[in-house]
């Protein structure tokens, strides 16, 4: 987080649950959620994403994202939407038991701004954008960014995590197959 490389998966997953607070999962309607957010790992090595906005089960607006605007991306984000989050929201609403029928009217929108300043930093951009618009906040959208305001986005992620992450211990279980596994691996790396 506090170098300038690439955010992995972890980073992003744990940024989107602290920005949404944790969601509930989808137990509850589709109706009663105000976004869903799903971020992309694009070609296996960049950040997109898109949110979706719900309002009151007529419409919904779909939002996608990708900070460098590279038109190469946008084929990956539509299928996305089309045969992977379009389906499992249709999916969510069915089994949700609403009588409600599932929107017709979906607008689409490309998120034109803001533009990264590196190639490096999409992850970081990826937050900043579901920041602003799960909190309702577009000024993100309206600055340049530069590369001094993405090392400061990044010490106020490394904050959520020295401030929010638990220590768990581990598990008498779990401590004996760890050294079960160290045990094996060690034969195999270290000479006899």
């Amino acid at each position: 987080v506090l170098r300038d490389g690439l955010l992995n998966d972890a980073v992003i997953d744990f940024g989107i649950r602290m920005i949404a607070e944790s969601p509930k999962p989808p137990r509850q309607w589709l109706s009663e959620t105000s976004y869903v957010v799903m971020p992309i790992n694009l070609s296996s090595n960049y950040w997109g994403v898109i949110i979706v906005e719900i309002t009151f089960l007529a419409t919904l607006t779909v939002c996608f994202y990708e900070p460098l605007h590279d038109h190469c991306y946008r084929k990956e984000l539509d299928n996305t939407w089309d045969y992977q989050l379009r389906p499992y929201l249709e999916k969510w609403h069915s089994q949700s038991g609403s009588k409600e029928p599932f929107p017709k009217q979906i607008i689409v929108k490309w998120i034109g701004k803001p533009s990264q300043p590196d190639l490096k930093c999409c992850g970081v951009m990826v937050l900043g954008i579901v920041y602003a618009y799960l909190r309702n906040t577009h000024r993100f959208e309206r600055h340049g960014v530069t590369e001094a305001y993405v090392s400061v986005i990044r010490l106020r992620l490394a904050w959520l995590l020295l401030c929010t992450t638990k220590m768990i211990p581990h598990s008498e279980k779990n401590l004996k197959e760890m050294q079960k596994t160290n045990q094996e691996i060690s034969k195999v790396l270290l000479p006899q």
